[in-house]
C-alpha cells in the first residue's frame, strides 16, 4: 500500500486530498487480481500434480471421484484463500476506514465459501463413491451434513457482514425457530430415520422390502434424508417416505437371502365330510407305497398291542384307530422331506404338516417348509410341483378339497335332478 502511495503521490494533476484514496483502491484491485491468479495457479497444481499423485498410489476410484467432484480445484481455491488472509495486511490498510471493512469483509466471505467448497465438494465425493454402499448408505447422512454446512456458512456469512458474534445472530434467531421447525419438518424426521436405519443397519440400498402402507414391494434403489425409493416388481418407483418405514411396520427380505432359503406356509382346505378311519382295503392299499410303508407296518402293530391289551372288543371306538387324514399328513410330512430341493435336516428351519381350526371353509392343512433358493420363479415353480402333488393324491386317501359349488357343479346337480 505505501509503495502504491509513492507513485500516486508523484501525479500532479491528482489532489493531494485524493492520494490516499486512490492508492487503496488500486491496492485492493491488485489484491483482487492477486487472489484471481493465486487461485488459477494454485487449481492448475492440485488438478495436475496433486492429482497424479492420487493416481500413483492406485487409489483410482477415489481419484475419479475427487475429479469428477472438483474436489482438486475447490482445494486450490482454499490454498488462494489462506493466501489471502496473509496478503491483505500487505494490501489493505486502516487508512481509508470504510474501504478497508468493505475488503476485509470480503475478504472474509471468500475464505468462508472457500472452505465450504472445500468441504462441500468433500461430502459429494462421499456420496459419490459410498451414498449407494450396499453396506452402509451414506447419503442421507451426506445430506444431513450439508444441510449443517448451509447452516453454518449461513451464520457465519450474517456474522461477517453484520458485524456481529454468531452467538448474538443465533439468538436473534432463536425467535424463528418454531418456523424453522415447521419448515424443516420432514429433513428433521428424515435425519433422526436415517440415523436409526443406518445404525441398526434396518434396510440398505438393493434389498427387497414390502411396505403396505405406500405400495411398496421391491427393491431399495436409493436411500435419502427425505425418502427411500422403491422399485416394485411391475417396473414402477415408489417414493417411501424414510421416517415411515421407523413410524410404521415394514417387511425386509433380506434375512431370506442370507439365509439362502424361502418359506412355504400354505394351507390345502379339505373337506371335512371326507375325514374317516381307515378300512382294511385302503390300508392294504396304502401300504404299497414306499413312503409309508414303515410308518404304517409300525402304527398297525402299536395300535393292534394297544387295542389287545385293553381286550377291545364290544365297541371298536374304545381303541385307536388310523385315519386318512393322519395318515395323509405323515405322507405329506415325508413327501417334502424326500425332495432335494425342501430343507430337512436342519433344525433352524421347521418342516411341518399341521392343522388349523376349521372355518366356514373347510379343515385347513397347512404345510409348513423352507425350499433352498430364493430365486423367485424356481420357489414358485417347486412350490406349485410340491401342491399339484398334494392335490393329486388326496383321492388316494379318499380325502377331497373344499371348494365352493361352481356353475358347473349346479348345472350338473340340475341334470341329475331331471333325470329322477
Amino acid at each position: 500500500m505505501d509503495f502504491i502511495l509513492n507513485y500516486v503521490g508523484k501525479i500532479s494533476w491528482l489532489p493531494a486530498a485524493h492520494h490516499t484514496l486512490v492508492a487503496q483502491i488500486i491496492s485492493a484491485c491488485i489484491f483482487i487480481g492477486l487472489l484471481y491468479i493465486l487461485a488459477r495457479i494454485f487449481t492448475w497444481g492440485c488438478n495436475h500434480y496433486l492429482s497424479a499423485f492420487v493416481k500413483f498410489i492406485r487409489a483410482e476410484r477415489w481419484y475419479r471421484a475427487l475429479r469428477e467432484m472438483k474436489f482438486f480445484t475447490a482445494l486450490g481455491i482454499v490454498i488462494a484463500a489462506m493466501a489471502a488472509i496473509n496478503f491483505h495486511p500487505i494490501f489493505i490498510s486502516n487508512k481509508i476506514a470504510w474501504l478497508s471493512l468493505i475488503m476485509t469483509k470480503l475478504t472474509g466471505i471468500f475464505v468462508l465459501f472457500s472452505f465450504s467448497y472445500l468441504i462441500h465438494t468433500g461430502l459429494n465425493t462421499l456420496d459419490r463413491l459410498y451414498g449407494r454402499n450396499p453396506n452402509l448408505p451414506i447419503k442421507g447422512l451426506v445430506q444431513v451434513a450439508k444441510i449443517i454446512l448451509f447452516l453454518v456458512t449461513s451464520l457465519f456469512f450474517l456474522s461477517l457482514v453484520l458485524g456481529r458474534r454468531p452467538m448474538y445472530i443465533i439468538t436473534g434467531l432463536s425467535a424463528l425457530a418454531a418456523v424453522f421447525s415447521l419448515i424443516f419438518k420432514d429433513p428433521i424426521l428424515g435425519f433422526a430415520a436415517s440415523i436409526q436405519l443406518t445404525s441398526n443397519n434396518l434396510i440398505k440400498i438393493g434389498d427387497w422390502i414390502t411396505v403396505d402402507s405406500a405400495g411398496a414391494d421391491g427393491n431399495i434403489l436409493d436411500i435419502s434424508l427425505a425418502s427411500v425409493r422403491v422399485q416394485n416388481f411391475d417396473m414402477t418407483i415408489v417414493s417411501v417416505p424414510t421416517y415411515d418405514l421407523i413410524s410404521k411396520p415394514f417387511k425386509n427380505w433380506s434375512g431370506m437371502y442370507e439365509a439362502k432359503a424361502r418359506r412355504i406356509q400354505r394351507s390345502i382346505l379339505l373337506d371335512v365330510d371326507t375325514v374317516r378311519f381307515l378300512d382294511k382295503p385302503m390300508l392294504e392299499r396304502l401300504k404299497k407305497i414306499d413312503l409309508l410303508k414303515n410308518y404304517l407296518e409300525e402304527k398297525e402293530k402299536e395300535i393292534t398291542e394297544f387295542n389287545a391289551s385293553r381286550n377291545v372288543q364290544e365297541n371298536w371306538l374304545n381303541g385307536r384307530h388310523l385315519t386318512n387324514l393322519g395318515t395323509f399328513r405323515k405322507y405329506a410330512e415325508s413327501y417334502l422331506k424326500s425332495r432335494p430341493f425342501v430343507v430337512a435336516n436342519d433344525p433352524s428351519f421347521t418342516l411341518m404338516v399341521r392343522q388349523l381350526p376349521q372355518n366356514s371353509q373347510g379343515l385347513p392343512l397347512e404345510i409348513y417348509c423352507f425350499l433352498n433358493t430364493t430365486v423367485w420363479t424356481d420357489y414358485e415353480s417347486l412350490q406349485s410341483d410340491i401342491f399339484d402333488h398334494l392335490f393329486s393324491v388326496l383321492p388316494e386317501f379318499g380325502l377331497y378339497a373344499y371348494q365352493q359349488p361352481s356353475g358347473r357343479n349346479l348345472a350338473q346337480g340340475l341334470s341329475l335332478f331331471k333325470q329322477v
